[in-house]
């Protein structure tokens, strides 16, 4: 059973918003709707749960239209979706147990007062029971809003930026209970993120949108390895700022680093604790130097012998694509390529700091 969406939506003087893809909805799976700011993405989403109304196009989950021919077939209540906002959208006036048991139906009284007390102690919201949502932290609204979006048993769980608001340690911890429960209840969900480590961290697979329109779908990883490292624009700054990423093995640990294993090469970059034998290496640009030879003081962790593969200009930036046993790029300064002099086919050494590599966990 998969659900199915080709739909557009046009707003008055503004863009066209194109969606075509599908999603499975038969077993859990977490797939992500990236893409930069504007591009469109809220607005599929919004059309998925029955809150937007396309001009044209068709949705369907299984055997049941949900839209056809500008129409809505199934209201937003109908479409048993849950749905999470960025700012959770809790009802103030209720408490957290108010909240969750606001969207269950079809069950006894008993049966719902079992439910709420399942996802209080589910999501790690134990004591909090009869708060409103002016008491609560920002992490525990989110909590509260995903336990409400879950406590209905949907088909679909839509998350519509749901950690942006929140701090990196909230925002974290967070993420892994989101994951950990949807798999546990084996609901798939659709996540919207402009955050390439949220998607790394997250997804099984990405829906990359751009001017909106889904271009490009794919396991995150590869997806974002092409438009980050590979396939970005000139003034694209997710482009600039992502780098490559890079499947990497745990070979061990040392003086707080990590050892990783990156094709027939070895990387150190800072360990973010755990226990994972494979992980990804999110390689920023920005932070790779180049030199000819060996010169100079050995201050950087990483010093590798690679080809360059390809010199792209980019304005007053040059991006350098390298191979060292495993694609990596520099992001230098036009002046810094013409003054090493630099040519495709070259082998140069590559100076990459340690922090400029962000370790995202593979787990299980």
């Amino acid at each position: 059973m998969e659900l199915r969406a080709s739909f557009s939506k046009t707003f008055p003087g503004g863009p066209t918003i194109q969606a075509a893809f599908q999603l499975p909805l038969d077993a859990f799976g977490l797939t992500v709707l990236f893409g930069p700011s504007g591009c469109g993405k809220t607005t599929v989403l919004r059309c998925l749960a029955g809150l937007e109304a396309p001009e044209e196009g068709l949705i369907q989950a299984g055997g049941e239209t949900w839209f056809q021919n500008g129409r809505a077939i199934r209201s937003a209540s109908g479409r048993n979706i849950g749905f999470v906002s960025q700012d959770s959208a809790l009802f103030p006036h209720l408490s957290v147990a108010g909240n969750i048991a606001y969207g269950i139906r079809d069950c006894s009284r008993a049966e719902g007062r079992r439910r709420v007390a399942e996802f209080i102690a589910m999501m790690g919201l134990e004591g909090l029971a009869d708060r409103r949502p002016a008491e609560l932290s920002g992490g525990q609204k989110q909590r509260v809003a995903l336990a409400r979006a879950l406590a209905p048993k949907p088909r679909l769980v839509l998350l519509d930026e749901p950690f942006v608001s929140l701090d990196r340690a909230a925002a974290e911890q967070l993420r892994h209970t989101l994951r950990k429960r949807l798999q546990d209840l084996r609901v798939p969900a659709l996540l919207v993120t402009h955050d390439p480590l949220e998607a790394l961290a997250l997804g099984d697979r990405m829906l990359r949108m751009a001017e909106g329109r889904i271009v490009e779908e794919g396991e995150p990883a590869l997806v974002l390895s092409r438009y980050g490292g590979h396939g970005g624009r000139a003034g694209d700054p997710l482009g600039v700022q992502m780098g490559v990423v890079v499947r990497t093995r745990v070979l061990g640990r040392v003086e707080g680093l990590l050892r990783l294993g990156a094709g027939s090469a070895e990387l150190l970059a800072p360990d973010p604790g755990g226990d994972f034998e494979e992980a990804f290496a999110c390689i920023r640009g920005e932070g790779v130097a180049l030199e000819h030879g060996p010169h100079g003081p050995q201050t950087q962790r990483n010093r590798l012998v690679a080809e360059i593969v390809a010199i792209e200009p980019l304005g007053g930036l040059t991006r350098i694509r390298l191979d060292a046993g495993f694609p990596f790029e520099a992001l230098i300064t036009t002046w810094a390529c013409q003054d090493l002099k630099l040519a495709q086919g070259q082998t140069t050494h590559a100076l990459i700091k340690a922090s400029a590599i962000g370790v995202i966990p593979i787990e299980g």
